[in-house]
């Protein structure tokens, strides 16, 4: 099966409106250039770690709310496709999703009306909303969202956009919170774990962690964000590897 994409659904990327997401920045060649570089070295050190991996589907995730994780997810799918590679960003997170937000878009169709029947992928998929990037919003409020993410609808979707994008990348609920994430990574590559400096707290961490270890997950690795540097106003960005040692 494969997916037959609609007409496409352009964001005007010069319109001020466009740029600014709920929470963060989004990537354009207005950004702040070491917050790009920033997210380049990211998306470096994962291709890197996804060389190894059969599938190049990644879940990004926090162990809180609030920490970042939605703003990340986005512009990591920006950097991967700015390589010339396909990329899809899907919102799993349908308790609280935010993809539709930066870029605008409607979310009568999306996740959960394709997990449910009611639309077919290429009728929910909004392409092209920066080149080579492709989304799926969560669509409408879903009662049960961890059955949908646990269904094998979704496991039959991830099969199918595995096959036609270079890599997907899935913005999911906090760790902490519910078990989504853990559901939808258990299909995925792995997971990238979001802390925010000054908020994230260590005991959160370690919980988090060890709810991937227990599922057996793999955490592919931590982002560190919203780090003032001494020269800016702006946000910073950093990675590094995950380590037990760290926690």
């Amino acid at each position: 099966m494969s997916i037959t994409k609609p007409a496409k659904n352009v964001v005007d990327f010069t319109s001020t409106k466009r740029r600014k997401p709920a929470d963060g920045i989004l990537l354009n060649e207005s950004a702040p250039f070491h917050v790009r570089e920033a997210f380049k070295t990211i998306r470096t050190n994962l291709l890197f770690t996804l060389a190894t991996k059969t599938s190049k589907t990644v879940v990004v995730a926090s162990a809180m709310p609030n920490e970042g994780k939605s703003t990340t997810s986005v512009n990591l799918a920006m950097v991967l496709a700015q390589t010339g590679a396909q990329v899809l960003l899907m919102d799993c997170d349908l308790r609280k999703p935010s993809v539709h937000q930066f870029f605008k878009l409607p979310t009568n169709k999306g996740l959960t009306s394709i997990l449910c029947g009611i639309d077919k992928i290429e009728d929910a998929l909004h392409e092209n909303v920066a080149p080579n990037l492709d989304v799926i919003t969560a669509g409408p409020l879903s009662p049960n969202p961890s059955e949908l993410l646990g269904s094998t609808r979704m496991s039959d979707l991830l099969a199918i956009v595995q096959k036609a994008y270079d890599y997907v990348v899935l913005d999911a609920s906090p760790l902490n919170i519910v078990s989504d994430a853990i559901i939808v990574a258990k299909q995925t590559a792995g997971v990238l774990l979001v802390i925010r400096h000054g908020s994230s707290r260590h005991d959160q961490l370690k919980k988090a962690i060890e709810s991937c270890e227990f599922a057996e997950v793999n955490i592919l690795g931590v982002i560190f964000n919203d780090s003032r540097t001494v020269n800016t106003n702006f946000y910073g960005y950093g990675h590094y590897k995950y380590s037990k040692d760290s926690v």
